[in-house]
């Protein structure tokens, strides 16, 4: 097993930022030994070498925090492709294509620091496969939770993600059929949004009684809800079925809110994708009127997160990667960044993507304490200091295996994405270690 001794500046531990450094981080057999206030690298080399007669890897970095999390992604999807004739005929692809493109997603979400994904649903079962084949690997690469096929009305919305029910009997049986592979259950609740318009369109795909009895069944078979679901109408029908977790949430309302907030359920903003028609209205074909319209909605989910965070609301940092302009990794951090731009505060932003979801689906802690497993992420700086420095991840420890991460190369096809390099060797450590050590 591989030894570390992680010398840091300063770390986030899952909950505050600890900036008073430096901080000798200890880890062992996976784990997370002690953490010592000071420079202990060399003392702790020193006592291993002459107890076990084992030498341990010194690395000195800037920052440390526990891996991130992605709460909302659909991993068969590419959303860095632009194109829309390709989109659409990117549907009527082979599985194995689609699944190329998961596993590129899978490693593209690594890069960035991603070590936690909730798929959001894909029906060809690409999330599903994905999930098996990590299941069959080691070193270090990301734990993955899938709904598998999402569910939906008839006819309406999530084509390309869900499953058909029609009635209650089928509701059920569809469920339960859900229930083999799934980690979490998710439900089309609404449609989505008319932009042109500034409103939802599609109405209702499941009434209060349906949304309850979704609910009901999947509480007895151990599964937490999360609801694609925007409009005050969808909204107050989630909060009072007690959906575990809404999912975009636009057109959000304060009573809205102060009822998430005293059932404790939990809010997906994904601006990412809405942020983007808005920043590249040429390519989406929008008129200025148009632009206008969406800035307002950007505006009022601006204003809605901070309430949210203010009053206690668990805010969960979830991109909706794959959709278009909202690629795997990158999207996560630009989700990051437009909660800060809501004024969360940043220790709220990260926990966002750390500590709250884990502690809500019952994961395990990645939080940086001693007798945690190692799970974290060493950046080039704080981002406390500057936030753009979420974008800098060089180091990946999970357990006992570490990866570096190199920058994206200058051009061609892959320009913009980082690489994992090292992944699952152990000897990788010792590899890249003139990367980070001092």
């Amino acid at each position: 097993m591989t030894s570390l001794a992680l010398v840091a500046e300063s770390y986030f531990d899952g909950s505050r930022n600890r900036d008073r450094g430096p901080y000798t981080i200890e880890i062992a057999d996976g784990s997370i030994q002690a953490i010592h206030h000071g420079d202990f690298s060399q003392a702790i080399a020193t006592l291993s070498f002459r107890s076990r007669g084992e030498r341990i890897q010194i690395f000195r970095a800037p920052f440390v925090m526990p891996g991130l999390v992605e709460a909302h992604c659909h991993l068969f999807l590419d959303g860095g492709e632009l194109d829309v004739r390709k989109r659409k005929d990117y549907l009527n692809s082979s599985f194995d294509e689609m699944l190329a493109v998961g596993r590129r997603s899978l490693a593209r979400n690594l890069a960035a620091g991603i070590t936690l994904i909730r798929d959001a649903g894909d029906l060809p079962g690409v999330n599903t496969r994905l999930k098996a084949e990590l299941s069959k690997q080691s070193g270090a690469q990301p734990d993955l939770r899938s709904p598998g096929r999402a569910l939906r009305k008839a006819g309406r919305y999530g084509s390309f993600m869900a499953v058909e029910v029609t009635d209650t009997n089928s509701i059920v049986r569809t469920i339960l059929q859900l229930a083999t592979t799934a980690d979490d259950l998710k439900v089309l609740l609404t449609g989505i949004i008319d932009f042109e318009k500034g409103c939802m369109k599609g109405g209702l795909q499941f009434n209060l009684e349906e949304t309850k009895l979704i609910v009901r069944i999947a509480r007895e078979l151990g599964l937490r809800t999360y609801a694609h679901c925007s409009g005050i109408e969808g909204l107050r029908i989630a909060v009072e079925a007690g959906i575990d977790s809404i999912e975009h949430g636009f057109f959000m309302q304060r009573d809205v809110l102060r009822a998430m907030a005293d059932q404790g359920i939990a809010w997906v903003p994904t601006f990412s994708p809405v942020y983007f028609q808005y920043a590249r209205p040429e390519l989406c074909g929008w008129n200025k009127q148009t632009v206008v319209g969406l800035w307002r909605i950007l505006d009022n989910h601006f204003e809605h997160v901070a309430l949210a965070s203010q009053m206690g609301v668990p805010v969960v940092a979830g991109s909706d990667a794959g959709s278009y302009g909202v690629p795997h990794g990158q999207g996560l951090i630009d989700e990051l960044l437009y909660q800060h731009r809501a004024r969360m505060p940043l220790d709220k932003v990260l926990a966002s993507a750390t500590s709250v979801p884990r502690r809500l689906w019952r994961c395990e802690s990645a939080d940086i304490v001693s007798g945690n497993r190692a799970n974290l992420i060493v950046l080039e700086g704080s981002p406390f200091q500057d936030i753009e420095n979420l974008r800098r991840v060089r180091l990946v420890v999970r357990g006992s295996d570490c990866c570096a991460v190199r920058a994206a190369p200058s051009g061609g096809a892959e320009s913009g994405h980082p690489e994992v390099v090292g992944v699952g060797e152990r000897t990788s450590v010792r590899r890249n270690a003139g990367m980070l050590k001092g």
